[in-house]
């Protein structure tokens, strides 16, 4: 696939996109954020930077999870209050994409998925249980997120300071993972499933783990 080249708006720097479906660029140079399409470009503005911090993953790591190759394009960070966690973007080698949501160490793999009428924000509650694809879930965690830091490529229109209600469920068996994100209307909705260490495997396990 041949890389569409964009230039930063703020510093004139130029940037190969090699997913059409990215929609975000941090640029390198400056530490700006593009959000771009086929017709223009727009400045988000000054982006936080991320501290590597004490994971095995990076922008630019490759390696190999379910037997398919992958490569890291970009991660956001998000803030609960008590704590954060990293949203890293993937990229397969078979052309479909995924998220993997790293919390203190525990990896999740997920993707978006279309569940009809998910619930609404205010009926959500720890403990509440929901059934989506055959599978019961238990929710654990319901708050507010907010966007602390951006680098990479990301296929969504994301910044610093923003913010979004989420509700996180793992199933019982602790197998799987569903999470809300209130968003848009409707809002998003991601289904995956826990990771161990063995299931992820990197060419460059770099020395902080």
């Amino acid at each position: 696939m041949k890389p569409q080249a964009i230039k930063c708006p703020s510093c004139g720097a130029t940037h190969d996109v090699l997913n059409p479906g990215v929609v975000t660029v941090v640029c390198e140079y400056c530490g700006n954020a593009v959000y771009w399409d086929e017709d223009k470009l727009r400045d988000a503005g000054q982006q936080s930077i991320l501290p590597e911090g004490f994971t095995r993953l990076f922008r630019g790591a490759t390696g190999r999870l379910d037997n398919r190759r992958f490569a890291v394009m970009g991660r956001v960070r998000y803030s609960f209050g008590k704590g954060f966690w990293d949203e890293w973007f993937l990229t397969f080698d078979d052309g479909t994409i995924g998220w993997l949501t790293e919390d203190n160490h525990e990896l999740a793999l997920q993707q978006r998925s279309a569940i009809k009428k998910p619930p609404a924000f205010e009926a959500m509650k720890p403990g509440r249980s929901f059934k989506a694809r055959g599978i019961d879930f238990v929710f654990q965690e319901v708050g507010r997120a907010e966007c602390i830091g951006v680098e990479g490529d990301l296929p969504i229109a994301v910044k610093t300071g923003e913010t979004y209600q989420f509700a996180d469920a793992s199933s019982p068996d602790g197998r799987h993972t569903f999470g809300i994100e209130y968003d848009a209307d409707p809002p998003t909705v991601f289904v995956g499933r826990w990771l161990t260490y063995a299931d992820l495997t990197l060419d460059d396990e770099g020395l902080d783990w």
